[in-house]
């Protein structure tokens, strides 16, 4: 069986993680799938059979993406990244993996190239073929010309294929990558990828799931969700489920567990692994609009309110919420829909329409499990752009 070696880094919340895990979850059953993870290690995230994981010791963000620091307050940010370093250099060696399969980089987390270089120069001279893993929308740089050059600059050197987990037909990535015609590397469009929706339940109320991803932001979210509660309590029969994320800061999770005491139609808990599973089941999502939550949404078909979160100075979040709900898949949450009295009108709306389907491909596992299959079978062939019908015929 062909191994893979599969490199991610969440940096602030869970998402890259959580669509890191279910593109391998999908490959082990056809690689032999090694993970390693750069980010902090979620509690209560089960990692899919077939994928072996290492932990790197975790580095993490400051919430505006200027710092890092280690998880771990012994090391130092140097000491972390050299062991990390050695780490990744050592778990190639052991294997000597076909396919080298980064996420997100050169795209974003520049600031890890030391450490994701000398990986990236060993597979290259080992002949290992290197691929990119990205998501629909990238987060718009001030020095945009100067970051494009230099991504354009590092695909050529080092990759041979570039994933766009993404439906061009809803979004293209040149939207937000305006010299995509320059990587020399194969570019393929996959479809979105979306959770496996193994079974729905059934409720005698009508089920409200809200959540708000990791929970580093998106707190005024959850907090219009609680604030809430008691005026919708009193105008339908549900039961609402908030999940805070499991980074959400202990104060923060506190408070939110204090406003929804006493409240019947309420329960603030902190993480699930099966919020996809929920959403199966339930009458509405309320949440932001981060890629994995919304293609939850979309797997589900559920009626879904969503809010753009633009904390980190991004803006795909509310780029994409603002797509679908123009299409009338989803709701769109504003900063002056969360006043308690306006949100509670909000919900009814809500509960009481049928969203339009949404007619994007959300074959991203597959698709991505066929790519890299085809692209070992053509190993002997030179570089060239394909897209997604031609790496598929």
């Amino acid at each position: 069986m062909s191994r893979v070696l599969f490199y991610c880094q969440s940096s602030l919340g869970i998402g890259h993680t959580v669509r890191s895990l279910r593109i391998a979850a999908g490959l082990s059953h056809h690689f032999d799938l090694h993970f390693l993870n750069g980010g902090e290690s979620i509690k209560d995230l089960r990692t899919p059979p077939g994928i072996h994981m290492c932990q790197l010791p975790a580095i993490t963000s400051d919430p505006e993406f200027t710092s890092l620091r280690p998880a771990d307050p012994a090391l130092s940010l140097e000491q972390a990244f050299t062991r990390r370093r050695d780490l990744m250099l050592d778990s190639y060696a052991r294997l000597s993996p076909e396919i080298l399969l980064v996420e997100l980089y050169p795209f974003g987390r520049r600031q890890f190239g030391p450490e994701l270089k000398p990986l990236l120069k060993r597979a290259r001279s080992s002949g290992s073929r290197i691929v990119c893993s990205l998501r629909d929308i990238l987060v718009t740089r001030r020095d945009q010309a100067a970051y494009e050059t230099k991504v354009v600059d590092l695909m050529n050197r080092f990759f041979d294929l570039l994933l766009v987990h993404s439906d061009p037909g809803f979004q293209p990535l040149h939207g937000s990558f305006s010299r995509l015609d320059e990587i020399q590397a194969e570019i393929a469009y996959t479809g979105y990828v979306v959770p496996e929706i193994t079974a729905d339940s059934v409720s005698s109320s009508k089920t409200i799931i809200a959540s708000i991803g990791g929970g580093r932001f998106g707190h005024e979210l959850a907090e219009a969700v609680v604030r809430s509660a008691p005026l919708l309590a009193r105008r339908i029969p549900h039961q609402i489920r908030l999940y805070t994320g499991p980074f959400c800061p202990d104060p923060v999770a506190d408070r939110l567990r204090g406003l929804a005491r006493g409240q019947a139609n309420i329960r603030v808990e902190r993480f699930t692994p099966d919020l996809h599973q929920k959403l199966a089941g339930s009458d509405l999502s309320i949440s932001m609009g981060g890629y994995n939550t919304t293609m939850n949404v979309l797997a589900t078909g559920v009626r879904a309110m969503l809010m753009g979160c633009t904390n980190n100075g991004g803006m795909d979040q509310v780029e994409r919420v603002e797509k679908l709900a123009e299409l009338g898949v989803v709701e769109v949450i504003r900063a002056d829909d969360l006043e308690p009295g306006r949100f509670a009108d909000k919900v009814v709306r809500a509960l009481e329409r049928e969203p339009a389907p949404a007619n994007i491909d959300l074959d991203g596992v597959g698709t991505t499990v066929s790519l890299l299959q085809k692209l070992l079978h053509s190993s002997d062939n030179p570089p060239h752009k394909i897209d997604k019908q031609q790496c598929l015929a």
